[in-house]
This record gives C-alpha cells, sequence and structure tokens, in this order.
C-alpha cells in the first residue's frame, strides 16, 4: 500500500506512543516510509513475525519521511523474523497537508509554541499545530501531538501550553485550519 517497512529492531529510550515519556528498553519498533505522494492520516499496522504478533499505531505519515514506530503495547523485541504485514482502518489525508508559511509563522518554545498572523488577513475558527518527536533517525513514534488555537487576527499572536513541545526533540509537521487561508 506505499509504505515501506524496514527492519525490526529493539528500541530504547522514552515511550513516545502514550506520551508519557517513560523510559523503556527492549521496546519492538519498525521504520515505515510512506513512498506514495500521499500523507497517511491514520493506520494500524499488525506485523507478523515468526515468534508473533506486533501492532503499531501510525498518524501523519508524510511522504518521504521515515517514521520509527513503537509497539502499541510495549512488547519486547524478540529478534524473530517479518513474516507478514496488514495494514488496516487507514485513512489518507484529503489535501496535502501544509503550513501556510505565508499565512502563519510559528514559534516553538518548551512546552508552548506562539502561532502568529502574519497576513494582513484574519483567520476564524479552529486552528491546531501538529507536531511529532525526532531522534538521530528522523520522527519517532506514530503519536503526532498536536496543539490549538482559534480566531487570529491578522497580525496578532497567541501562545498555548504544549506540554509534550520541547524543541530540542520535535518537528513541527502541519497546520490544520477550520477556515484555511485560501478559503476565506
Amino acid at each position: 500500500e506505499g509504505l515501506a517497512f524496514g527492519e525490526l529492531f529493539a528500541y530504547e529510550g522514552p515511550y513516545v506512543e502514550d506520551a508519557s515519556d517513560q523510559q523503556v528498553g527492549n521496546v519492538a519498533a519498525v521504520r515505515v516510509v510512506n513512498n506514495t505522494d500521499t500523507a497517511v492520516r491514520y493506520a494500524l499496522i499488525t506485523i507478523s513475525t515468526t515468534v508473533g504478533e506486533l501492532h503499531f499505531t501510525a498518524t501523519t505519515l508524510l511522504p518521504g519521511r521515515p517514521v520509527i514506530l513503537l509497539e502499541s503495547g510495549k512488547a519486547p523485541y524478540t529478534g524473530g523474523e517479518l513474516t507478514g504485514v496488514e495494514i488496516s482502518d487507514k485513512v489518507l489525508f484529503n489535501d496535502p497537508p501544509q503550513l501556510y508559511q505565508s499565512v502563519f509563522e510559528i514559534t516553538p518554545e518548551d512546552g508552548h509554541v506562539t502561532l502568529r498572523n502574519i497576513s494582513h488577513e484574519d483567520v476564524n475558527g479552529e486552528i491546531y499545530v501538529y507536531f511529532k518527536r525526532v531522534d538521530n533517525s528522523g520522527l519517532l513514534g506514530g503519536i503526532t501531538f498536536r496543539v490549538g488555537f482559534s480566531d487570529l487576527a491578522a497580525g496578532a499572536s497567541l501562545t498555548r501550553v504544549a506540554s509534550d513541545m520541547r524543541v530540542s526533540d520535535c518537528a513541527i509537521l502541519f497546520i490544520e485550519c477550520q477556515n484555511p487561508p485560501e478559503a476565506q
């Protein structure tokens, strides 16, 4: 289905899938790359191995960007070889995710995100900034975090708490607007 799966391996580090950041060791992980031109919003992935099944939940699989997924139930890596992959409940983005760089300026800070409307038009309705954790391999975890804003007047800025945001290990992925700037 356009998703390429790399090797299974034992992950050690913060468990990001439930936003707990609990330090774990030997949790089953897999590298996934979306080799299509369409972003995947959500998918459930079951990987069968010679020693059992592993379950992964993926959100925001952007074209060409590798993501390390951690097993949903913190199942350990047991060394089995991959024998099959099943993808279910797959949902694609209707429109390509974007940052609206001519409309918004995003300033991430540890624990906060500031969004500034740099355009000359008000943006009405709900606005969400989505981000993922990163490590030295790229995007980390199936979970995608978001912080919400609403009704941002031209030239105005708002700062919101984003407890999972850390400048050192997060990447802003896209902005979703109830009333996209081009539609207003």
